[in-house]
């Protein structure tokens, strides 16, 4: 097996057409250190043999000797051998008194084979040695190991494994900013506000190096940016407002996520002018870098707040101009939803969807085509005409496509009856009508409705995928208490 990945996991100290070998023996097993940068595999492995004191055969038969760059660190002698040799696409066997060379007749592994291999090797490391001087290294690397491989929430636990075994310096700073990145790339904002604190509770003062101020700046923004996610809008501008105070903006980037921030605050406070306010200040900043749909998502949001939903609707329109399909569907059912929050916009929303199709999109907003068609009494067929499973498919359709209160309304006239309904469809009621008047009546609504179809359903599976959604409701709520009693089969 050729094993490639440490050669291009780590930065190489040795200089250009250099070795440099070291070995220890541990309990009797030989580990070995190997580093070399572009140096050819025979001359690497005869220094190599010559400090084990080894022969060295099977080279005579072999005409090239690639030049290789690998960087081992304390691996045993068989495993720094399989490395060294794999990125020549040699391999090797290690006798009593030699190491024997053949050439490598085996393909070369995939990527992912060596990724495999690399990680392997590192927790090989790490069960050997969990306190060494290398396990610090071997947690890096796996976690830049997870990214490679695209595994985010393994790579955050293993930053913050490394966070964890560390003192307060540079490299563990380093390590909690990397974890919480992670978080709050998954949208996990309650596992990265730690990191950032830990980070951004730092003192500043006159003595504070400039690259350490723009760390704890950037922990304390995103920090405010994980409580605002939250819901802790007023907290989070004062959090703000604060870091206004102590650090300025570090450049035309950090000044316009401050401003983003800032009004997504003043949206959850109520301040949809002034909302409006900061992203016009943002998106007037030159080296401004935000993100233009969630930048435009923002100031829908605050129009439609401050009791203007077609002028969102219209911005969301003008914003879908020029923009890939992906993001003008996006865009178009945005317009079409924010349009049809206003009696009289229907004609709108026609309008819309005659834009979609010339685009090739039109399918997207025919829910919302749909609805407004029927508002208008242009079409026969009324959502709340049918059989009891047609006018749940309907209502699920619309609850899917975001029209909430339309999908009430068909659940509403539907509740009478829903005991009619087979069992599948009686839980897909109470799991869809449930955490709609979670949003428009409140908890205790949702949760009765909830406690009522549940009452129908004699299997435990079936009541358990109900508890759960009630389990999820009380959560959202912060009422953990009952969250718990939920999830464990009791409302």
């Amino acid at each position: 097996m050729i094993a490639l990945a440490l050669t291009a996991l780590c930065a190489l100290p040795a200089p250009q057409n250099s070795v440099f070998i070291e070995h220890t023996v541990e309990n009797g097993d030989i580990y070995c250190d190997i580093q070399a940068r572009d140096f050819p595999i025979k001359n690497m492995m005869e220094r190599l043999c010559s400090e084990l004191d080894l022969e060295l055969t099977g080279f005579e038969d072999i005409e090239d000797s690639p030049r290789v760059t690998v960087y081992l660190r304390n691996r045993p002698l068989n495993v720094a051998i399989e490395y060294a040799l794999g990125a020549a696409g040699l391999s090797g066997t290690v006798g009593a008194d030699r190491i024997d060379v053949t050439v490598q007749t085996l393909p070369f592994p995939s990527r992912e084979h060596s990724l495999q291999s690399a990680e392997i090797s590192f927790l090989s490391s790490l069960q050997r040695f969990p306190d060494g001087s290398l396990a610090l290294d071997s947690r890096e690397q796996l976690a830049q190991i997870a990214l490679m491989r695209e595994e985010t929430e393994k790579a955050a636990r293993y930053f913050e494994l490394l966070s964890e075994s560390n003192t307060n310096t540079a490299k563990t700073r380093s390590a909690h900013m990397s974890a919480a990145a992670l978080y709050v790339k998954l949208q996990d904002w309650s596992r990265a506000i730690p990191h950032y604190q830990l980070v951004g509770n730092i003192e500043l003062d006159e003595t504070t190096p400039a690259e350490e101020v723009g760390v704890i700046a950037l922990a304390r923004r995103e920090l405010a940016r994980c409580i605002l996610m939250r819901g802790e809008s007023r907290r989070a501008y004062y959090m703000l407002e604060g870091l206004g105070q102590v650090v300025k903006p570090l450049d035309d980037r950090d000044a316009a996520e401050r401003l983003a921030l800032e009004a997504r605050a003043k949206i959850g406070m109520g301040d949809y002018e002034g909302a409006l306010l900061c992203l016009d200040r943002a998106q007037r900043i030159p080296g401004q870098q935000l993100n233009e749909f969630e930048t435009m998502d923002l100031r829908a949001k605050a129009l439609e707040a401050n009791g203007h939903p077609v002028e969102a609707a219209v911005a969301w329109l003008h914003f879908s101009r020029d923009k890939s399909d992906d993001v003008k569907r996006d865009a178009l059912v945005r317009a079409a939803k924010s349009a049809l929050k206003v009696e009289g916009e229907e004609l709108g929303v026609i309008f819309l969807h005659h834009q979609a199709q010339e685009d090739g999109l039109g399918e997207a907003l025919m829910p919302y085509l749909n609805e407004a068609r029927t508002r208008l009494g242009l079409d026969a067929e009324s959502y709340t005409d049918g059989s009891i499973s047609q006018r749940l498919r309907r209502g699920v359709q619309l609850a899917t496509t975001g029209l909430g209160e339309e999908a009430i309304r068909i659940f509403t006239a539907l509740k009478p009856q829903f005991h009619k309904l087979p069992v599948t469809e009686r839980i897909e009621f109470g799991t869809t009508y449930g955490p709609l008047l979670e949003n428009e009546q409140g908890v205790s609504y949702a949760i009765d409705l909830i406690r009522e179809v549940t009452l129908t359903l004699d299997a435990v599976e079936n009541r358990s995928k109900l508890y759960l959604v009630a389990g999820e409701i009380y959560e959202r709520n912060q009422m953990f208490n009952e969250a718990a009693a939920a999830y464990g089969g009791q409302l």
